[in-house]
């Protein structure tokens, strides 16, 4: 299996719109997110987070995506590099495919990291804590936007 990231072009947003639409769908699970008259769930940070967007692959097959920005939202630090957005399709979790493409960004962007994990999502914070274990990143607790977070902080 050959796991790899390719940016992604301005022309190809629409493609990670019906991505994130995925994201929010199973996001909903534990987070609520509003569904629009279309049918569509509200998600009004694509434009705000098109700074360093990456398709995922698997064997040349979309996985998912990674949203990158140069700034944490959470705690204002800039520069630093944060993953907005990451999502794995449910066919590709539990065979490396996320750790992969983590190690793929990383190496991207070397610098200083937050990675913030919502209390609510405990799939999620399983999987960070996995996959940032080899960096001795430390989960701290930080209140944002009316939610509970653990933020990791680590360099690359």
């Amino acid at each position: 299996m050959t796991i790899s990231m390719r940016r992604a072009r301005d022309e190809e947003q629409g493609s990670v719109a019906n991505l994130v639409q995925l994201y929010l769908h199973d996001l909903t699970e534990f987070m609520p997110f509003p569904v629009r008259d279309d049918g569509r769930f509200e998600y009004g940070f694509l434009d705000r987070f098109w700074r360093h967007p990456y398709f995922i692959a698997s064997n040349d097959e979309i996985a998912g995506f990674a949203l990158i920005v140069d700034d944490c939202p959470l705690t204002g630090r800039a520069p630093c590099w944060f993953m907005a957005e990451f999502f794995v399709l449910r066919a590709h979790r539990g065979r490396g495919v996320g750790k992969a493409a983590l190690e793929l960004a990383l190496r991207a962007h070397p610098g200083p990291w937050h990675i913030a994990v919502p209390h609510a999502n405990s799939a999620a914070r399983q999987f960070w804590s996995r996959a940032l274990a080899d960096r001795a990143a430390r989960p701290r607790p930080i209140h944002f936007d009316g939610d509970d977070w653990n933020l990791y902080e680590f360099s690359a």
